[in-house]
């Protein structure tokens, strides 16, 4: 039964179902980059949790089951996947510059949820703003911005 319901999410997700739903697809795919800074230092924190459960029930209206079961979909096809840059692509040809940066600025947040900017999150920061074409100091504004915003130094 796991393995009919799971390649039913596959077909879905790679959009070989002619019924796939492209607001689910951005959905997951911002979720896994979220999942993906946040497990970017190898320390998956209660913080990052409690902050990607925040940032995903506010951005698109869930509550708390819905939110569970989007992460849980996302953390699944971040495993099996292994690939930012299918998922980044996604959201690049699929979002304008104004909601790509809105995604930004939730990836930061999870990234100063644990209070701390480890040099590796940094980089894959900056990958980030490379793979959804933001240049570098439309990157470094949301930085500073969501810095602010939280409070950190």
């Amino acid at each position: 039964m796991f393995d009919s319901i799971s390649n039913f999410w596959q077909k879905r997700l790679s959009g070989t179902d002619d019924e796939m739903d492209d607001g689910l697809r951005l959905k997951v795919a911002t979720c896994v980059l979220l999942l993906e800074v946040a497990h970017a230092d190898d320390e998956f924190s209660d913080d990052e949790q409690t902050k990607i459960d925040e940032v995903i029930a506010r951005r698109f209206n869930l509550d708390e089951n819905q939110t569970r079961e989007l992460l849980s979909l996302a953390e699944e096809q971040r495993r099996q996947k292994d690939d930012l840059y299918q998922f980044s692509r996604l959201i690049n040809e699929n979002y304008s510059q104004p909601r790509k940066l809105a995604i930004l600025d939730l990836l930061w947040e999870v990234v100063f949820s644990d209070g701390v900017l480890e040099a590796h999150e940094d980089a894959l920061m900056h990958k980030m703003g490379t793979l959804l074409g933001v240049r570098h100091e439309e990157l470094m504004a949301v930085k500073v911005g969501v810095k602010n915003r939280l409070g950190r130094s």
